[in-house]
């Protein structure tokens, strides 16, 4: 499997793990950024909960993305509020925006060494019509209340020291932002969980989950565990241990690619729509661009496509699309490729799913789960304290009327 920059500079010592045990109070099934989180937030309420995961910490879409903590929802908020209508998709957008805050304090608060930058995020705008949806994006955002500035093509220049190219006509600036490093933040929420006195068992498959008598056992290709609750936060792979998710969540391949060092040039994260599916990137301390996207390009958008290589014509497509934002970094030598696994649901919202007492489970972050693991983590860590379903999280339920097989 390809590495990702993430795993490749992590530089931290493997976090201590342990045998499987027969028995547990509260189990969190996935080690990515949302699991994480989650299990930070059952660790500092004192539940020591157990973390279990099949590879190790952010082994999927958690260690193998941009590094963008934005504020925002998968889709453009025009889009959104067409497809949940104006209140929901303003209630989601805040519980975002609270989502990326929250991050950002624990980040702070357990002093998480993960290169936390926050200096906005720039969705450069290709063409006039990609310019004029921006303003209107704006408009809307700014309309609820939440920040939003629209930059003419000189002043998105400004905020870049190379050259932009000149399909750029513009851009939106997102200032509920930042960059991190996604491998050491997640590496970082679970060392302090441990702290807390959480535990990890790493290597572990979870198989199936048997619910009898309002117990809860949950079977690994180690052994069987019976568990008082359970958080399941595996994502893509949602749909092996909870059937009822397998049409609902769709495993996607995302690609990126990491060039060589290059003088600074952007402070914030970017993205664009070079294609339908969207690209985005960061600059690096290290000085190395990190981009990633052009899955349009891809058979079948890679959709149902594991991760773990990736193809020629998606990578060339991202060295293409990243000249054509940044023309002076056409052509500069690629030092790392690699793919991450996404999923996606097919209205780009994440599923809660409660089917049973005891029971949690998270996933389809549909590419943007960053903003959003800080705050449904906590939600999903009181609720499994209290048996409660968090009205905060009900646009994600299983049941909304938007998603669709």
């Amino acid at each position: 499997m390809l590495l990702s920059y993430w795993h490749a500079t992590l530089n931290q010592p493997p976090l201590t793990g342990i045998d499987l045990p027969p028995t547990a109070g509260i189990v969190v099934v996935g080690a990515g950024v949302v699991g994480a989180a989650t299990a930070l937030w059952l660790a500092r309420a004192g539940l020591k909960p157990l973390i279990i995961d099949r590879y190790g910490p952010a082994a999927g879409a958690s260690g193998n993305n941009g590094g963008i903590l934005a504020a925002g929802l998968a889709e453009n908020y025009l889009a959104a509020t067409a497809r949940y209508g104006a209140a929901t998709a303003r209630d989601l957008y805040a519980l975002s925006l609270a989502g990326q805050r929250l991050m950002v304090e624990l980040i702070q608060q357990e002093q998480i060494e993960c290169d936390l930058r926050l200096h906005g995020n720039l969705n450069f705008a290709i063409g006039e019509a990609q310019l004029t949806l921006a303003g209107a994006t704006v408009a809307a955002l700014q309309a609820d209340g939440f920040p939003a500035q629209l930059l003419d093509r000189d002043a998105a220049q400004e905020l870049v020291s190379i050259p932009l190219g000149a399909a750029v006509s513009g851009a939106r600036f997102n200032p509920a932002a930042g960059t991190v490093h996604s491998g050491r933040l997640v590496y970082g929420l679970i060392a302090a969980a441990q702290r807390y006195g959480a535990q990890c068992s790493w290597g572990v498959t979870l198989q199936r989950i048997v619910v009898t008598n309002n117990s809860l056992r949950l079977e690994t290709d180690r052994r069987s565990i019976e568990v008082a609750a359970a958080i399941v936060a595996v994502n893509a792979w949602s749909g092996e241990v909870l059937p009822e998710l397998a049409q609902q969540i769709q495993m996607v391949r995302g690609q990126m690619l990491c060039t060589a060092p290059v003088a600074p040039f952007i402070a914030c994260g970017f993205d664009a729509s070079l294609t339908s599916t969207g690209e985005y990137g960061q600059q690096v301390p290290t000085s190395q661009v990190l981009f990633g996207g052009c899955r349009a390009i891809a058979p079948n958008n890679d959709v149902g496509v594991p991760a773990g290589e990736v193809s020629p014509e998606v990578q060339g497509a991202l060295e293409t699309g990243l000249g054509r934002l940044f023309p002076t970094l056409a052509g500069i030598t690629i030092e790392r490729r690699w793919s991450g696994a996404m999923a996606f649901t097919s209205d780009y919202l994440p599923i809660v799913y409660h089917p049973y007492s005891g029971l949690f489970a998270v996933g389809g972050f549909s590419g943007h789960g960053m903003p959003f693991a800080a705050i449904i983590g906590r939600y999903l860590a009181e609720a499994v304290q209290t048996g409660i379903f968090p009205n905060a999280l009900t646009p994600l339920r299983i049941d909304r009327p938007t998603l669709q097989t």
